[in-house]
């Protein structure tokens, strides 16, 4: 694998929206006809479970796609969120706290809904010690898998790679730190919980939640990892600020901004990262690097990174950015507007049904729906549509797999 640039699988955080990047990775791998391996996978909550999954089978690469489409296909709304009397009889420990229990590595804490259905699937149905053994094997390069430590609110970068070490040279920045450690159900968990709605997971000895708070889209760590060629899939929609700007605040003179549709945008808030200013500052560094070869020859990129300091020198990187071309916003409206969730009976889906019937007026999209609805319905068409738009990149993915 030394021999040639190596391949980054970057995917992001965003719940349910997660059954997206399914689709993008149906297509690389049965549609492209061509070796489509990936050497470097990392991922933030959703994304590091799909992430988790792609490095654990990374070795049968034509089976993934549709093997975890049947996973996702297998969740619902009342296994995922689970509320019994349980929880409601925790509640006073999840709003107001009380003196932490001592507890293992994996255990969790808190939470306001039962995650034990979810926390059985990512345990049971990833094979965890292939990560391992595809690292061993020279199959897999590294992955790795953000979470948010509980305790400072700083973002840890998990990494496993085939050397047994963290990469030399890997910068020091503020509020991030990095360890070493073989990757397991508990930390892709840790990546995964939501604050308050899923439980804490304890890690060694500290407690993590949701890994996009901090950085929801990975790029910088599969960089780090030696990646130079990016598959980037976002679960963003490519609509530009100002036209969805004014689309939401015309919808918004319809609707009272209630808790649901509050809690929506929160979401939406947090999930927002630095992706889009991540892939200019990189396209920048690859037309300096281009524009100074052509002037100073082949020795321009090292002898600039060494008058500037830096260990690691500048290199040109490649990347595909793969997201949404339709609102996840919408196509969770759609659904919840057909009545699928009636056949659910539990809290949750009566709490999403009731914040589509108070957002009836203004119509058009639901951001919460869109986070939260495990359901084979929205599964289906979110992996349809991540499909279709990794085929509208058909040429640009032939060109970054191209050996």
């Amino acid at each position: 694998m030394s021999d040639r640039p190596k391949i980054g699988l970057v995917l992001s955080g965003g719940g349910a929206r997660g059954a997206y990047e399914v689709g993008v990775l149906r297509y690389v791998r049965e549609m492209l006809k061509v070796d489509t391996t990936f050497d470097v996978v990392t991922g933030t909550s959703v994304g590091a479970i799909n992430g988790a999954y792609v490095a654990a089978t990374c070795d049968r690469p034509r089976a993934q796609g549709r093997a975890l489409a049947r996973v996702w296909a297998e969740l619902s709304i009342d296994e995922v969120y689970r509320f019994g009397w349980q929880q409601l009889r925790e509640l006073p420990r999840v709003l107001f706290g009380r003196d932490l229990p001592k507890v293992p590595h994996g255990a969790k804490i808190g939470g306001l809904v039962d995650g034990r259905f979810l926390e059985q699937i990512v345990r049971n149905r990833i094979p965890w010690t292939g990560i391992t053994e595809n690292l061993r094997r020279g199959k897999l390069h590294a992955m790795s898998c953000a979470a948010t430590e509980v305790a400072t609110g700083i973002s840890t970068i998990f990494v496993q790679t085939a050397r047994g070490r963290i990469p030399e040279h890997w910068p020091t920045v503020p509020n991030e730190t990095v360890v070493h450690t073989a990757i397991t159900a508990a930390h892709a968990l840790a990546s995964a919980a939501i604050p308050a709605l899923f439980p804490a997971v304890r890690v060694g000895d500290q407690l993590f939640v949701d890994g996009a708070l901090r950085q929801n889209t990975p790029l910088r760590p599969a960089m780090r990892l030696g990646a130079r060629r990016l598959l980037v899939v976002g679960l963003k929609h490519a609509e530009s600020p100002m036209l969805k700007r004014r689309r939401q605040r015309e919808q918004a003179q319809f609707v009272y901004p209630n808790a649901f549709f509050l809690l929506g945008k929160v979401l939406d808030s947090l999930m927002l990262d630095k992706v889009e200013a991540d892939l200019d500052r990189i396209e920048r560094i690859n037309r300096m690097i281009e524009a100074g070869t052509r002037e100073f020859g082949p020795e321009f990129a090292p002898r600039l990174a060494s008058a500037m300091g830096r260990e690691q020198g500048f290199s040109h990187v490649h990347t595909v950015l793969i997201r949404p071309s339709q609102d996840l916003g919408k196509l969770a409206w759609d659904v919840i507007e057909q009545g699928k969730l009636s056949r659910y009976s539990g809290v949750v889906a009566r709490w999403i049904r009731r914040s589509v019937a108070a957002e009836q007026a203004g119509g058009g999209e639901s951001d919460l729906g869109s986070y939260v609805l495990f359901d084979p319905d929205y599964v289906r068409e979110a992996i349809a549509l991540g499909f279709e738009d990794a085929r509208s990149h058909h040429a640009q993915l032939l060109e970054l797999f191209d050996r």
